[in-house]
């Protein structure tokens, strides 16, 4: 019975270091699968940061080339009441073609002829007239978005 015993305690303790072993070579995959996965994530945040500053860089191109500074200019000029002179015009080339107007007009109604054009225009949107100085000449900056095609933002 002693040598039983002891054969079964033998088979016992084979067995617990079978297992063990195995548990140790499960974490040690289980450890070396977390630093692939790390690895992956880290890549993939490179390629996506990459990536949406290679999307807004070929977005910009590409509002340049459908609405060059001539274009745009002589869309605004075109919406210029007699009066009215543009004094100065900013663009930034973004996800939309943002511009910033100095104008200066004559009188108050002429400047208002002016904004009611540019926002009934469909190649402009978002006018957001900015601070004014309605004593005699009307001095202000103005602020739209510029649609290369109309209806389109």
């Amino acid at each position: 019975m002693l040598l039983v015993s002891a054969l079964v305690f033998g088979l016992a303790a084979q067995q617990a270091c079978a297992a063990r072993a195995a548990q140790d070579r499960a974490r040690s995959r289980v450890a070396e699968a977390r630093g692939d996965v790390t690895a992956l994530r880290e890549r993939l945040r490179r390629l996506e940061a990459r990536s949406g500053a290679d999307d807004a860089a070929i977005g910009r191109a590409l509002a340049a080339a459908a609405a060059p500074p001539p274009r745009v200019l002589a869309d605004v000029v075109a919406l210029l009441p007699g009066d009215v002179r543009l004094d100065g015009l900013s663009l930034s080339y973004g996800e939309r073609i943002e511009l910033d107007l100095q104008v200066v007009a004559r009188r108050a109604r002429d400047y208002d002829l002016f904004l009611e054009r540019l926002t009934a225009s469909p190649r402009f949107e978002a006018v957001l007239p900015g601070p004014e100085r309605r004593e005699g000449e009307v001095r202000a900056n103005v602020r739209a978005a510029y649609s290369a095609s109309e209806g389109e933002p």
